[in-house]
């Protein structure tokens, strides 16, 4: 209850921002809709109340809403949210919360029945994706620098949630953090870098207005 009122500032923020760089910046162009965490919750939120009236819906390549979740009654209630199911579809949203193997009932962000997408892969299957699809998990230093690990883990659904296997634990753990061990959540961009970087070339390829 305490936070309702702050989401609330934070939606409105975006949404302004939003509506200014369709107005006054985007320019026609196709874009990204990217967030991560409560930014992803966020962005759920404008698209569900917001997708249908900016005129804009067509130009979306496609929605990175990763460290939240969605689920099959949510598509159900706004049939115009889907989710991707390849690595080249235009139009669709991309979500994954990254964690060990049997973490999934203590991750706060996985919702029950979760719908969840494979990011080395790119589908919604449950079929084990090895480590060497993995093009590079980077991490940057507190300095900014960063550093790329080729194949630094696996990746597989299991109950919603997107299990991993670092190759270093310690580069995914975070001294004092709020979410539980073995819960990678502020690392679920890094962990799947250059195959993200890959896929926005891919989609944006394959977008046709």
């Amino acid at each position: 209850a305490d936070a309702a009122p702050l989401l609330d500032i934070a939606e409105n923020d975006i949404g302004r921002a939003f509506t200014y760089y369709l107005e006054f910046e985007n320019n026609g162009r196709p874009f990204f809709l990217a967030g991560h965490s409560q930014g992803s919750r966020v962005l759920t939120d404008l698209l569900i109340k917001h997708w249908g009236s900016t005129g804009a819906e067509d130009r979306l390549i496609a929605a990175l809403l990763l460290g939240w979740s969605l689920t099959p009654e949510d598509l159900a209630a706004y049939t115009f949210l889907y989710m991707g199911e390849r690595a080249d579809q235009t139009g669709c949203i991309v979500s994954y919360n990254t964690m060990a193997e049997g973490r999934q009932s203590v991750a706060p962000t996985l919702k029950k029945g979760a719908l969840t997408v494979n990011p080395l892969s790119w589908t919604m299957d449950g079929a084990f994706v090895p480590a060497d699809k993995n093009l590079g998990a980077v991490f940057f230093d507190e300095a900014g620098v960063p550093t790329t690990y080729s194949h630094f883990t696996s990746a597989q659904i299991v109950d919603g949630g997107l299990i991993v296997q670092p190759e270093n634990v310690d580069l995914v753990t975070v001294n004092g953090s709020h979410f539980p061990e073995g819960v990678y959540h502020a690392f679920d961009y890094s962990l799947f870098f250059e195959n993200l970087k890959a896929n926005i070339a891919e989609r944006i390829d394959a977008y046709v207005p």
